[in-house]
């Protein structure tokens, strides 16, 4: 069955930082308060991609699970990325069994500590055996964790990944058929992919995530579940109208969210930025801060807006916002 919580939008959670780069545990709690106040979040998905999940330590990993279940324990759904660790820099690849084993062991400390599922990014950190190829390593990488891990296991596909493992759709139809592999996103827009992907998988137990809002109503109407994007932390509230008035046979109203979403990402802001920025205002406090070193292929790093620039954007997201709530 799939988990109720793969419905909707699902906020890839962006991650407080203090000044010199740690995990600011305060400032988390603010952002994931924040988003459970808006009431549109079915999940809250952490060390995610706009998360800066490629500069984690082992035990960062852990810490911001624990804080992140301990805020919403009883009230939210925590889906923690329990990759193992690597910086992904494809010349200094990890030892490929400490990779696996850091992958199991920390969905392990997830699932003891109260999430509800973990996501496991596509293994592009290991390389293909003899005789293998990419896909053999990416199925061969969920049959393990299917095997040792007992909760909800979710694919990522983020952007960047190496194109010779991105999941086809006879990949995608072995990786649904893993008892406790419930869900995918993939990061794209690409409405061919997208219906394949949700064509293959369409008689499982298996939710495919759309993974770039602008392709949320499209992705709803060949039997996606859910979107991640970074309208589901900064505009929850109209991706949630998308598929609230989808479901409920009011097309004309799910075109009008689906075009708000569309207009919100012609603005080329930091939304990290911007977000913490906008919600620090609002009352919740954390420091507009990013790290250093970031691989994850999303925009995330320096003050790169503008007093005036940030004005004229919150006046347009809060405008579209309030249309739909």
């Amino acid at each position: 069955m799939i988990p109720n919580f793969i419905h909707g939008c699902i906020s890839p959670v962006f991650t407080a930082f203090d000044e010199a780069g740690r995990l600011d545990d305060a400032g988390q709690r603010s952002i994931l308060e924040y988003l459970y106040q808006t009431k549109s979040v079915s999940a809250y998905f952490v060390r995610s991609g706009m998360g800066q999940m490629f500069t984690f330590s082992y035990e960062e990993v852990q810490q911001i699970t624990r804080t992140s279940c301990e805020c919403l324990a009883d009230r939210g759904a925590v889906l923690a990325g329990c990759s193992g660790i690597w910086d992904r820099n494809r010349d200094k690849r990890p030892d490929p069994e400490v990779f696996a084993r850091q992958a199991i062991q920390l969905s392990k400390y997830a699932l003891e500590t109260g999430a509800a599922g973990v996501v496991h990014t596509i293994p592009e950190a290991i390389l293909p055996r003899e005789g293998e190829t990419p896909h053999d390593v990416v199925l061969r990488y969920f049959e393990r964790l299917n095997n040792e891990i007992d909760g909800p296991i979710l694919i990522y596909q983020s952007p960047g990944t190496d194109e010779r493992y991105l999941v086809d759709p006879e990949l995608a139809g072995k990786l649904a058929a893993l008892p406790r592999v419930v869900g995918m996103k993939a990061s794209t827009d690409n409405a061919q992919y997208i219906f394949n992907i949700t064509y293959a998988v369409r008689n499982k137990d298996f939710g495919y995530i759309v993974g770039h809002e602008a392709a949320f109503l499209a992705g709803l109407v060949t039997g996606a579940k859910a979107v991640i994007g970074q309208g589901t932390t900064l505009n929850p509230e109209i991706l949630k109208a998308v598929q609230d008035s989808y479901e409920a046979g009011n097309l004309e109203r799910a075109i009008e969210a689906q075009h708000s979403t569309n207009l919100l990402l012609w603005y080329k802001q930091n939304p990290t930025e911007f977000f913490k920025r906008w919600i620090n205002e609002k009352g919740f406090p954390v420091k507009p801060i990013a790290r250093s070193g970031d691989t994850s292929g999303y925009k995330t790093l320096g003050v790169t807006m503008s007093q005036a620039e940030y004005e004229g954007f919150k006046r347009i997201l809060e405008a579209e916002i309030a249309k739909f709530v």
